[in-house]
């Protein structure tokens, strides 16, 4: 009789085994396919924090020493784009125009009387959607549109000094140059024009993270009074204020990498540059969107990793003990097998198969089982792990000043599904396959280390 056919007899005849092992089997393979589904999800979601979050490093003059030295983008920045792995830049550009036509919200200024309560700070940018304010969800567009490179004569707002002065998108206002501007009266009289710029509002945008100004803050300082311009019209306002034709960028710029975990590596290349003034130059490094997001899901995925080992391990013992006292039962079995010809190889085959059988029938079953289960778990575990993230995320406070933002973002959801595909599927069957095949050929051991006459004087 075939090895097979004997097999399928065992396991027809011995149903309380059959169905002790079949137990055994379930609930292994369903805690390891539900590992497998949530270490994949965690893996899958990162790759996806990967893409959709830019950690960046921003070049900025150092305005604490005495040796500035504004930087052109022709020079440093179309430099540093050259170095592999950047996707994109953020050149930016701060100045302090009035805008008579607008109401501001009120601050220090206006509680005085002075002029300068008209005065609001303009963010020149070439892409604002990758400003630090918004890429760090500080601001979040909420109407129109963010500024292009090819824009000219383009602004945002925010909500808030929009509903004050009854603006919408598509409306127009002044902002102009005056004595109180960035540099000295002579400078700012000298650029000085009548007409000003007229700015055209592209988008709205909101505060995440609203805070109350106290009565000591300029209105230039509180958020709600920030515009964003467009690069053309912050480079217009520069060449006036500095008497030039070189296009400067006094706020720096800001570098993207395409993937966050090549940043270090990015930044480093960057300080190797040839002919760069690092001693008059500041190079900060922001990737704090994605470390705070990837954090839980690392969490996760370095946990279910450890639970698929363990699995394993304590499978095999487990297996292997039970399959070790059974085998001391089919010890006079075996004997009489091998006195009718049968090879202790061909026995081993069959005590495979039986075991083979009864795992297929309970992996099937795991699978339907474990779906469910492991997308359950996956959503629990991973809403518990980011909660946490977010709650040291909230107690960060934001400061709106001159300089470089540098804050916590908020870790963003992604798309955590935690499924198993066919090839996961493929992956955790061998498992279990080489988990049965150890199990069996360690609990084999009994009847390996005896004489065929041994095993036919042990009696049942």
């Amino acid at each position: 009789m075939p090895a097979y056919r004997r097999a399928y007899l065992f396991v027809i005849r011995k149903k309380g085994k059959t169905a002790l092992l079949l137990v055994t089997f379930l609930v292994i393979m369903t805690l390891l396919l539900a590992g497998m589904a949530v270490n994949r999800a965690a893996k899958t979601a990162a790759a996806q924090l990967r893409e959709s979050i830019g950690g960046y490093f921003k070049i900025a003059p150092d305005y604490q020493k005495m040796n500035i030295r504004q930087f052109t983008d022709r020079q440093l920045i179309d430099q540093v784009m050259e170095t592999e792995g950047i996707k994109a830049y953020n050149a930016m550009d701060t100045w302090y125009l009035s805008v008579p036509e607008l109401t501001l919200k009120p601050g220090k200024f206006t509680g005085e009387g002075d002029g300068k309560a008209q005065m609001t700070r303009l963010l020149g940018n070439n892409d604002s959607s990758l400003h630090e304010y918004f890429v760090l969800n500080i601001f979040t567009l909420e109407e129109g549109r963010h500024l292009r490179p090819d824009d000219t004569g383009q602004a945002l707002i925010s909500r808030e000094l929009a509903q004050m002065n009854q603006l919408k998108e598509g409306d127009t206002f002044t902002a102009y140059i005056t004595e109180d501007g960035n540099v000295t009266g002579e400078a700012a009289g000298a650029g000085a024009s009548e007409d000003g710029y007229r700015l055209k509002i592209a988008g709205i945008f909101d505060e995440m993270h609203t805070e109350a100004g106290n009565q000591n803050t300029p209105e230039c300082d509180l958020p709600a009074n920030f515009i964003f311009i467009d690069a053309a019209t912050s480079q217009d306002i520069g060449r006036k204020l500095q008497g030039t034709s070189q296009r400067y960028f006094n706020g720096g710029a800001a570098f993207f990498a395409r993937d966050p975990k090549e940043l270090d590596r990015i930044v480093q290349e960057v300080q190797r540059l040839d002919g760069v003034d690092w001693d008059s130059l500041k190079l900060t490094v922001n990737n704090t969107a994605y470390q705070k997001s990837v954090e839980p899901l690392d969490r996760l995925s370095g946990m279910t990793f450890l639970m698929v080992g363990l699995i394993t391990v304590i499978s095999v013992s487990l297996l292997s003990l039970l399959l070790t006292l059974w085998e001391r039962d089919r010890i006079h079995e075996a004997g009489v097998l091998m006195a009718f010809g049968i090879s202790k190889r061909n026995i081993l085959w069959q005590h495979f198969l039986e075991c083979g059988l009864i795992f297929a029938l309970a992996f099937c079953l795991a699978a339907a089982v474990s779906f469910p289960l492991s997308r359950q778990a996956g959503k629990v575990l991973y809403h518990d792990a980011a909660g946490e993230a977010k709650e040291n995320t909230e107690a960060v406070s934001y400061t709106f000043t001159n300089d470089p933002v540098d804050v916590d973002a908020a870790a963003p959801e992604v798309n955590f599904g935690a499924e198993l595909r066919l090839p996961a599927l493929a992956l955790s069957g061998v498992m279990g396959i080489v988990i049965v095949g150890i199990s069996v050929g360690i609990s084999f051991l009994v009847i390996v280390r005896r004489k065929p006459k041994e095993l036919l004087t042990v009696m049942e």
